[in-house]
This record gives C-alpha cells, sequence and structure tokens, in this order.
C-alpha cells in the first residue's frame, strides 16, 4: 500500500513519466514540459517536427544545442534549425544566424551566411536579430552588401523597435547604409541635413533623447 501511495505521488510531481499528454495541449506547455525532461513533451515536439511545424523543429534546435531536456547533441540541433530556417522560421534564421556568427567546436564561423540568415530574420521583426546586427556592426563597417542591413538598424533606432530610440546613432548608421549605396538612406540623410547640417559632426547635440 506504501508503495502505491508513494507511486502516485512521484507520477503526479512528474518524476515518473507515465503521463501522456492530452491533445490540444498549448504548445508553450509541450516546450516547458519537454524542457525539463518530459519524454512524452519531447516525443510530441518530434511529431510535430516531422509534421512541418517550424516552431517544433527550432525549439528541438534549442534542446539539443543546449543538451536541455535531452541529451547535448549539436548534429541534430543544426539539422532542425537548418530545416525550420530553410522553410522561413524567423526565430530559426535567427538563432541559427546567430551560431554561425560566432562558431562552436562543430561549426565553423561564417559571417556572410550568418548575416544574410540575420537580415531576412530582421526583415521579420526579429528582436534578436536585430540586436545582433546592431552588436556586429559596432565595430564591423560592413560592404555593400550590408546596406540594407545597416538600414534596418538605423530604422530600429529611429522608431524604438526592439533598440532603445537614439536619434543619433540612427543618423549615423543612415549615412553608413547611404555611403554603401542605399538609396532610400541618402534621401534620409539628404533631408536631415538641410534640419541638422551639423548632425554628422562629432560635436553634435541631438534632439529628443540623447544617447543610450
Amino acid at each position: 500500500m506504501r508503495c502505491l501511495v508513494w507511486g502516485w505521488i512521484l507520477l503526479c510531481a512528474g518524476v515518473i513519466s507515465g503521463a501522456t499528454l492530452l491533445p490540444g495541449t498549448p504548445m508553450r506547455e509541450v516546450e516547458d514540459r519537454a524542457a525539463v525532461g518530459e519524454a512524452p513533451a519531447i516525443a510530441a515536439l518530434r511529431d510535430s517536427a516531422a509534421g512541418g511545424s517550424t516552431r517544433a523543429m527550432n525549439f528541438l534546435g534549442f534542446l539539443y544545442w543546449q543538451g536541455k531536456g535531452t541529451r547535448l547533441d549539436r548534429d541534430s540541433a543544426l539539422l532542425f534549425l537548418r530545416e525550420a530556417a530553410a522553410k522561413g522560421d524567423a526565430k530559426a534564421s535567427a538563432n541559427l544566424g546567430h551560431l554561425m556568427l560566432t562558431g562552436a567546436d562543430c561549426l565553423p564561423p561564417d559571417t556572410a551566411a550568418a548575416l544574410k540568415l540575420l537580415d531576412y530574420a530582421a526583415s521579420r521583426r526579429s528582436c534578436s536579430a536585430l540586436r545582433e546586427l546592431a552588436d556586429y556592426f559596432e565595430t564591423e563597417p560592413g560592404d555593400s552588401a550590408c546596406a540594407p542591413m545597416l538600414k534596418k538598424v538605423a530604422d530600429a533606432y529611429s522608431h524604438g523597435h526592439c533598440l532603445n530610440y537614439n536619434f543619433r546613432k540612427s543618423i549615423l548608421y543612415y549615412n553608413r547604409a547611404a555611403e554603401l549605396g542605399d538609396t532610400l538612406s541618402q534621401r534620409i540623410i539628404r533631408e536631415t541635413l538641410e534640419i541638422f547640417p551639423d548632425i554628422l559632426k562629432p560635436e553634435a547635440i541631438t534632439p529628443g533623447p540623447l544617447l543610450d
């Protein structure tokens, strides 16, 4: 009798993974349960991924990359992330772009491919991708292929989307994009200079909120 009671307590606590997921369980709950190693939840994610769910693919990629709730398996992680990114998932594109930009023991850095993925994700309003691009271009000048990415960072600073509103930074990024050939950025810079002719000078005072 005591064994039956303890078995029931452990099952309710989730220590024994005898319970199965009910149909219609919200994906967020499935992800939370998979992250703590519940086998039925991980199996449900794998079934969803097999059925074409890019959200499930992305989350499985995260789990396998971190070894969170399951074994550490970087190869499987990359397979899931690449498949989701190839299907157009913005989160997977941002995650894979981050990994390819920084590199890892099983993934040599590939800056060009990483920036392409991050640019795609940023165009779909991925805040993590925008922040990654902003951090990258703080120290890297970029080339003509980077002009649209620099403009996205400028837009984010200008509108306070994902990045803290910063007028001067937005103008500096618009100017960099303009110098690399982005025509809309060139127009923005021309119009801004008509109003604030000294804005690109280092000592320029910025209107509105100041630097972060």
